[in-house]
């Protein structure tokens, strides 16, 4: 990994990128003096370099701050603040328009525009405003990284060509120079976070673009929904073909007639065996009543032979 750091080339590298930035707009700040020139007050010469450049102190100080250890903490918040100062720069630019209309106007009101969609699109990736909001599926954000730094590029090479045909004085020559350089800078800067989001902390093992791994997973849920499908289908045409090569349905009914005609039987032979044990054991108790009867019989006939043999002896004895 180290090495591959100090083989990126200065394009490559958002260090170098935001140190050419600092460079630049401190090289416009320079540049800029010569419009209060004729002024004796120092404090006037400042606060006229200020007034025409306030836009480029305040992302100085964005540029600088995110190279601290605070800046780096609270880096989503100070993206936040960069995206708002190209608001307002939009906005003056379509009230620039409104002013003085030409065709340079209206190239620098576009490229704020496209800067400001492509900052929008870009620093909010990696914060909860991206997830709660749903800003991924923003028609803008469909649009390539290079098509966003490519057209950036061309709207700037417009403008300075523009600026290099109507400015006559030098420092007016130069600071437009200065300024497209800054842009080109900016924007490749925002190129350079975009491709770091989407090669390395939103996926780690992600060699390609964000956007394109998106598109591939929802094609292979798609295409994992349709196999799904067809396995299905499949499944029950073979079990249909089963069903029909077998004849598994008249096998089935076949089965639950004999099923039904078995229970019927063991139903039959169920109540003949109940009805068989209740025979059985009414002769049972036939018999065991027979036999208490032959006893009371037979000890009847005892009782009477015995009564019998008392009243011969009677009768004899009176005889006697």
């Amino acid at each position: 990994m180290k090495n591959d750091k100090h083989n990126l080339k200065w394009y490559d590298n958002a260090k170098t990128i935001t140190s050419l930035i600092i460079v630049t707009i401190i090289l416009i700040f320079i540049c800029s003096q010569s419009i209060a020139v004729g002024v004796n007050n120092s404090f006037k010469i400042f606060s006229s370099v200020i007034n025409h450049n306030t836009s480029y102190l305040l992302i100085l100080i964005y540029f600088i701050s995110i190279r601290t250890k605070f800046g780096k903490r609270y880096f989503n918040y100070f993206n936040l603040f960069l995206i708002f100062i190209y608001f307002i720069l939009s906005v003056t630019s379509f009230l620039t328009i409104i002013q003085s209309f030409s065709f340079n106007t209206i190239i620098e009101f576009v490229l704020n525009i496209v800067i400001l969609i492509y900052l929008f699109h870009t620093m909010f990736r990696d914060t909860r405003i991206w997830k709660e909001y749903k800003l991924g599926d923003s028609p803008f954000n469909e649009i390539p990284n290079d098509y966003f730094f490519s057209t950036i590029l061309i709207l700037i090479t417009i403008s300075l060509i523009i600026n290099l045909v109507s400015t006559v004085v030098l420092s007016g020559l130069i600071i437009s120079i200065l300024d497209a350089i800054y842009v080109g800078l900016l924007s490749r800067y925002i190129f350079l976070y975009r491709e770091y989001l989407d090669q390395n902390k939103l996926d780690i093992n992600n060699k390609g673009n964000f956007d394109s791994i998106k598109n591939e997973v929802s094609q292979n849920i798609d295409e994992f929904k349709k196999n799904l499908d067809d396995f299905k289908d499949n499944i029950k045409e073979k079990t249909d073909d089963i069903i029909e090569k077998y004849d598994l349905d008249e096998k089935i009914d076949n089965t639950k007639d004999k099923l039904v005609e078995a229970s019927s039987i063991i139903k039959e032979k169920t109540e003949e065996v109940i009805d068989k044990t209740d025979l059985n054991r009414k002769k049972s108790n036939i018999k065991k009543n027979n036999s208490v009867n032959n006893k009371k019989e037979k000890v009847e006939k005892k009782k009477n032979i015995s009564k019998n043999k008392a009243v011969t002896k009677t009768k004899k004895k009176g005889d006697k």
